[in-house]
């Protein structure tokens, strides 16, 4: 009886201490949390908030409801989502973040902020944090200010495009399309993760 007790507690730490070698555990709080065993993810609901960091690359996420996969180093978060890395800041229905990959898909409403530099509204986007990449899809408008810079030869004259291509440190807009192929976004369910063999 007493091994039944314990149990949960040494499948937990079988679970999250190889993590550590990868990433930092990510610091969770949430209103109500509980972690599924047979699932091997941190479910979250009410007022979370989740703070990873992996080798100085650092984001925050807040939402309604989450999970978190540690072993995968994966996270996904629904309802009010915000996501925070350093000065750029994301607003949209659902996120799917990887940070072994350095990755965030974002759908829904999506709202993008940088640095007082810009602000951009899309159907979605994926921000890849380590080269400092947001490509937005799907009736995207950009409002720039004046030190906004553009790759050479481009203007922003459209209200609406369909890809729009930022990086984050150059505070540059690298393309402007007003026809592309938008790629599906799909956000993974939780339970049929296949993680990544190391």
């Amino acid at each position: 009886m007493k091994l039944l007790k314990i149990l949960p507690l040494i499948v937990l730490m079988l679970v999250l201490f190889p993590a550590r070698s990868f990433a930092d555990m990510p610091k969770i709080e949430a209103g109500e949390q509980y972690f599924d065993v047979f699932k091997g993810y941190f479910v979250l609901k009410d007022k979370v908030r989740v703070e990873i960091n992996n080798h100085g690359h650092s984001a925050i996420i807040t939402a309604d409801e989450a999970k978190v996969n540690v072993p995968s180093q994966k996270c996904w978060a629904e309802g009010n989502v915000n996501l925070v890395h350093n000065n750029e800041t994301f607003s949209c229905n659902t996120a799917y973040l990887q940070w072994k990959t350095k990755t965030a898909e974002v759908v829904g409403n999506v709202k993008f902020n940088s640095k007082k530099v810009m602000s951009v509204t899309a159907e979605k986007a994926i921000f890849n944090w380590g080269d400092k990449i947001v490509d937005f899809y799907d009736n995207v408008k950009v409002k720039g200010e004046k030190n906004l810079q553009l790759e050479d030869g481009l203007k922003i004259k459209k209200k609406t495009y369909s890809h729009v291509r930022y990086n984050v440190i150059e505070n540059k807009i690298l393309m402007l399309e007003e026809k592309s192929d938008t790629p599906d976004i799909e956000i993974p369910d939780p339970d049929n993760d296949k993680s990544e063999e190391n």
